[in-house]
This record gives C-alpha cells, structure tokens and sequence, in this order.
C-alpha cells in the first residue's frame, strides 16, 4: 500500500489536517486506534474569543474566527452534517467587581464583548445572580459528530487503519518510510501526548494538562446558549444534556475521572443553578500543548520527511483548521507558517 502522506492520529488535528490534504488532492492514509479517551473525543468543542479571568481576545481571535466558521461549514456541507453552531455565551456576575472587570473589557474589545440588562427570564434558573455579560459570536463545534463523520468517510475510501501505532515498527528509507505494509512519503505526527514518545522532543518545552469534565442532565435550561461562571456549561445535541467543564492540572497523580472533581463541581452547580441536575457521566484525559501556549506546526528540517502537527492544548478547535491549512499550503507552495507556531523555532 503506497501513499504520500501517512498521518498518526484522529483527534481533531487529524482530521482537519486529512480534510485540507484532500482538498488538494494529496493521498494520504490515517493510522487512529480509536482509542475512546482521547482529548478530542472528549472535549466540550467551544470556540471562545475570548479567554481567562480578564477576559482578553484569545491570539490571533479576528482571522481565526471566520477562517473557522466558514471551513468547519464546508466540512459539514461535504459530510452532510451539522457540525458547527454559532452561539452566545452568556457570563453570570455573582458581585460588583466581576461586573466591574467586564464593563472595562467592553470598551476595550466592543466586538466580542457586550453587558447585558439584567433578563428576569433567567430568575428561575439562577441563584444569586446580580448582572450578566455576553460573549458573542462564539462557536460550538459537535465533536462526536465531527469526529465520527469524518472517519466513516475515511473508512468508506480505505483511508484508515485502525490500529495503534508502534513506532518501534516504522522503518526509513531513501525515499520515505515504511509502515508493516505501508510505503509512504512523509509522516506526520498529529497523536496529542503520544508526542512525547518520540526522540527529538527532548527539545520542545510540551505542558500536558489534564482536563476533567461532567455530562449533567439539568431540564429546562434552555440549550440555545452556552452559560459561563466559573464552570462553563455546552448544551449537547441530546434534549436536556450538558457538558460541564473544565478543569485545567498542571500537575496530577492520575489520568483517570478524580472524586473530588466530581464533588466540587457538583456542588458549585447546585449553588449556581435553581433546576434539578443529574450527574450522567465523568471525562478525563490528558492535553498536549507547550509551556507558551503555542501549536508545533511544520516538517521537521533536520529529519527528512518527518511532519508535527500537534500541542494544541485548550483551543484545538480553533487552532486546528487554520494551521491544517498553513501545513498543507506550506508544503505545497512553500508559504509560511506563523512564527509562533512553527516547529523549527525550537531547532
């Protein structure tokens, strides 16, 4: 089996990286075990254009944005599938001085941020609410969705091997590499933490993270909008369904669902919201990104053939369309790739 690119992952890397690569007619297989608790798989799917406590413009925010919208619609038109929604988040104030702060970073960035009148439809859903802030526009990407969509199509085209990886097993050659029975070109690398497996990462400063999150059951909140304190919460696609999260663990003793999480977060939900909550389900996993935030995008220079295209981190959603695009145009037509993003800035 002979193709030019084999790409190591199908986390949402993988997948816009196959999209672009097909767009440009480009052969290409996938190597994805399908592994459930993948960061991907499990992750909410916001696109926020704004980030943190103060409330500033996430980086690069203004091309991102539309770049987004506009491609994740023309990856659902191609799947006939819905798989990106335009949604307001509404910010809830418990005090002054989180009202304070937001009205500052309204003049400051009028174009994403806006101070609500206080709506007294959200009385009944809220406790001890004083003012709300509205974030707008932002997306909410369907993951399971994307996710799944995307490897049918690869599947019904032979273009996925679904199995994991063993790195031991890659041979190179003059002309490329070869895989058990695969001869390909170029490899590139878009598996999340199973970076860190590879030789030359020794160099890069990677910051995995371990994110925990909840699926909650709250009838009669309404799922036209995404709600935001200091937990956020994605209405899903099933009547009723959210997604609570989620957290961010610099350090951690495990990867897996934590018990003081669950209890924690639980909590803070009951003295939030007036509606009955039922708890469905826990998420964990484990986030690859760098100590500066940044993605690792491009071709190796100093080993032939050899591609990253990961450490995405928190904002894979966003980060992963647009720099999909970079690789594949950089490798193309030579065209560049964002210097804060590059893979060479740690050579």
């Amino acid at each position: 089996m002979n193709t030019d690119f084999l790409l190591i992952g199908q986390g949402i890397s993988g997948t816009w990286l196959s999209y672009f690569l097909e767009k440009h007619g480009l052969e290409h297989l996938v190597i994805d075990d399908g592994y459930p608790g993948s960061s991907s798989r499990l992750a909410g799917g916001l696109i926020n254009p704004v980030t943190g406590r103060n409330k500033v413009k996430t980086w690069l925010a203004d091309h991102l944005l539309p770049f987004c919208h506009e491609q994740y619609q023309a990856m659902g038109s191609l799947l006939y599938e819905i798989v990106i929604e335009e949604k307001k988040i509404v910010e809830c104030f418990t005090n002054e001085e989180a009202i304070r702060l937001f009205s500052r970073r309204v003049h400051e960035n009028p174009t994403y941020l806006h101070l609500e009148s206080f709506d007294t439809n959200y009385e009944s859903l809220f406790k001890n609410i004083i003012g709300y802030g509205l974030i707008h526009p932002a997306y909410l990407v369907r993951m399971e969705i994307l996710l799944a969509s995307w490897r049918k199509r690869l599947k019904k085209q032979n273009q996925l091997i679904e199995t994991f990886f063993d790195a031991s097993k890659l041979i190179k050659h003059d002309s490329g590499f070869s895989y058990e029975n695969i001869n390909c070109k170029r490899i590139i690398y878009c598996d999340g933490i199973g970076l860190q497996k590879h030789k030359l990462i020794s160099k890069i400063p990677l910051a995995p993270t371990k994110g925990e999150a909840l699926i909650v059951k709250i009838p009669g909140l309404p799922q036209q909008t995404i709600f935001k304190n200091k937990l956020t919460l994605l209405p899903l696609t099933q009547k009723d369904l959210w997604w609570v999260g989620s957290s961010v663990e610099w350090e951690f003793e495990t990867e897996k669902p934590t018990l003081s999480y669950m209890e924690q977060t639980m909590e803070a939900l009951h003295n939030w919201l007036q509606l009955p909550i039922e708890l469905i389900e826990q998420r964990a996993a484990i986030r690859l990104g760098t100590m500066e935030r940044r993605p690792l995008v491009g071709m190796d220079p100093t080993e032939k053939g050899v591609g990253y295209f990961n450490g995405m981190g928190t904002k894979g959603c966003s980060l992963a369309p647009y720099f999909a695009n970079q690789l594949v145009q950089n490798i193309l037509h030579q065209e560049s790739i964002h210097p804060e993003a590059i893979w060479s800035r740690f050579q």
